[in-house]
């Protein structure tokens, strides 16, 4: 399989630029597109914890080593979040934040067994 064009195949000095650039640009962006905590995107080495590509979470889910905080940390604020800007109250939040955490690869174990109580 041929990532790019041969030189001279169809494709303009313009085109195959602007389609080596965006493999370049491809190659450098992170492997995970999403934090597997909170779901927020991880477009950059910046958005990482600690700033590791391969750390799954991103900074507002690790401390400055890039490690998981706590799930009741993340969690409570997720419940602050959604009263103040989601208009919820705190019964509304908690059931919210639970079924948001749910959804991610970090939680999704702790969510299950919480929920089946």
């Amino acid at each position: 399989m041929r990532l790019l064009p041969r030189w001279g195949e169809g494709a303009s000095k313009y085109g195959y630029l602007v389609s080596l650039r965006l493999l370049v640009l491809g190659w450098s962006m992170s492997l995970a597109m999403q934090c597997e905590s909170c779901g927020r995107p991880l477009a950059s080495r910046e958005e990482h914890g600690a700033q590791d590509l391969d750390n799954p979470y991103c900074i507002h889910c690790t401390d400055l080593k890039g490690k998981l905080l706590p799930f009741e940390k993340l969690y409570d604020d997720m419940v602050a979040s959604a009263m103040q800007t989601r208009w919820m109250n705190k019964e509304q939040a908690e059931k919210y934040a639970l079924e948001e955490m749910g959804r991610w690869a970090a939680w999704k174990d702790r969510v299950d067994k919480m929920l089946k109580r």
